[in-house]
């Protein structure tokens, strides 16, 4: 029995926000890089021709419905034990790659990297909604410049240093080195994360809905399934021997999301209706989203905006292989020059925006993201039949990821101000699934189109691609800064207690 007067245990030490913000999303961007980046590095790597190289991008279905779970984040747990959680699931994710990858089946690989961007996707949702919650409208603001870069500095730590490691370690080992990075980041979260609001259910709650646990194992295996065979027929491997339909199903699935998302602008009021007769979690939030002013524009603006990058991004690693660049080469560029505009260019863009308001530099920020498209345009005009300098496609390589940086810092501040403040995480992940859509949809044609076009033709169609994307700024809501809150006291206030940004009034 303890002395009366034995002193309480030590609080807990938590983590100031500088260091997990940028730990949080650098854990956010990592496994995003490998399933989103590495993979069609690896697939070139491995001989698949250009039509598998960008059904890679099917690998970032997850991504594209994970709106279908996020409420699932909003009410059971805290996300800070979701995060964590996924975390340790995503280590056990890249294991598996490290243990398949030498054998080189791609149809298995595929199904792995479908689990593991599952995993990050459902992990992406966590952190995000973390970030609403831990913080207030002001510091959301303060460390947009913190987040951006670590996120990318995840992206391209997998797509630069990484790829310089596995050229002399080999794929295995460079696959068990990401997981004891994740390993290392789950560690610190578990340990530093400080607490934010927890959802009104317990997690255990959630255990027990077997139904639901089910459905969500149902959908994952069948996207496991389709790409695995997709990718398969896409070699000459076990879907091309069960027949042309394996293809056949899997070209409409771009189809299929595009005219997914065509429909609910078109049949938004009709949706509302239908949602707003229940109160559940999926219900409420999806109906909160819909109703907010300028809704059919927001979706598209946000489908559209990154359409011509995910055409590029598929076939430019594809491309430079083909004009004498190699892995080593590749991943060198990206992690010196590409490494350093990737970071400086979200920073600025955030610093320049907090100073002068988004409207000022959304039109900038997206010319600068878009036109530098061209220059890999220029380049394969300019290599002919050749190889092109290291130099050179080293420059063309930091120019665009400089441009997409800063396109990076116009649209994570545009959708932080389109969430609303009940539904922080689900509206995060809507938004942020819905941009995904243009990512695989472009990304999931790239291989067919280079194939049909030749480079210098289909860089010039990554531009095209745009315009129309472009156009929708004018009109746009969220542009304008959102009103300060009145301040009631001096005492400072619980993060958990505070709203993003004012809340959009109802269309209702």
């Amino acid at each position: 029995m303890a002395a009366p007067d034995e002193p309480e245990p030590r609080p807990r030490r938590r983590a100031p926000a500088l260091a997990w913000t940028g730990s949080t999303y650098f854990a956010e961007g990592f496994p995003y890089s490998l399933v989103n980046n590495l993979a069609e590095v690896l697939f070139t790597e491995l001989g698949a021709s250009l039509k598998a190289v960008g059904l890679t991008s099917l690998f970032h279905l997850p991504w594209n419905v994970k709106f279908l779970w996020a409420p699932l984040v909003d009410r059971y747990g805290e996300k800070r034990h979701w995060m964590v959680g996924i975390e340790v699931l995503i280590v056990f994710a890249m294991v598996a790659l490290a243990v398949v990858v030498p054998l080189q089946p791609l149809a298995l690989l595929s199904a792995l990297f479908i689990l593991l961007a599952a995993l990050a996707a459902t992990h992406d949702i966590a952190i995000d909604g973390y970030y609403l919650d831990a913080l207030d409208s002001k510091d959301q603001a303060k460390y947009v410049g913190v987040r951006a870069p670590a996120y990318r500095l995840a992206l391209l730590v997998a797509g630069g240093p990484l790829l310089v490691l596995i050229g002399g370690v080999g794929w295995t080992v460079g696959f068990g080195i990401c997981a004891a990075i994740m390993g290392g980041l789950a560690i610190f979260h578990g340990a530093f994360l400080p607490p934010a609001a927890r959802g009104p259910a317990p997690l255990l709650d959630l255990v027990r809905r077997r139904s639901t646990v089910l459905g969500l194992l149902l959908t994952l295996g069948g996207l496991a399934g389709i790409t695995a065979l997709e990718t398969g027929a896409a070699t000459g491997g076990e879907g091309a021997r069960l027949g042309p339909w394996v293809t056949d199903v899997v070209a409409w699935i771009p189809a299929l999301l595009a005219a997914a998302v065509v429909f609910s602008l078109v049949a938004r009021r009709w949706i509302v209706a239908r949602l707003e007769r229940s109160d559940g979690t999926f219900s409420t939030a999806f109906a909160s989203f819909l109703t907010q002013p300028k809704v059919t524009q927001i979706l598209a603006f946000v489908v559209l905006f990154r359409v011509g990058e995910s055409f590029l991004q598929k076939m430019r690693y594809p491309f430079l292989k083909s004009v004498g660049m190699s892995m080593e080469q590749y991943g060198f560029a990206k992690g010196t020059l590409g490494m350093v505009a990737s970071l400086v260019a979200p920073a600025l863009g955030g610093y320049l925006i907090a100073r002068g308001g988004l409207r000022r530099w959304v039109w900038p920020f997206v010319l600068a993201q878009n036109v530098l498209n061209l220059l890999y345009s220029g380049l394969a005009l300019h290599a002919g039949d050749g190889d092109v300098s290291l130099t050179l496609s080293t420059l063309v390589i930091t120019a665009e990821m400089f441009g997409a940086g800063l396109g990076t810092a116009v649209l994570m501040v545009f959708i932080m101000r389109c969430c609303q403040p009940d539904h922080r995480a689900s509206h995060m992940a809507i938004l942020t699934a819905i941009m995904s859509i243009g990512f695989t949809v472009a990304g999931s044609v790239s291989g067919f189109l280079a194939e049909a076009l030749g480079y210098p033709t289909y860089f010039i169609l990554t531009f095209i691609a745009t315009i129309p994307g472009m156009l929708l700024i004018i009109g746009l809501p969220h542009l304008d800064d959102p009103p300060e809150p009145p301040e009631v006291s001096e005492s400072p206030r619980d993060p958990s207690e505070t709203d993003s940004q004012p809340e959009p009034t109802s269309s209702r």
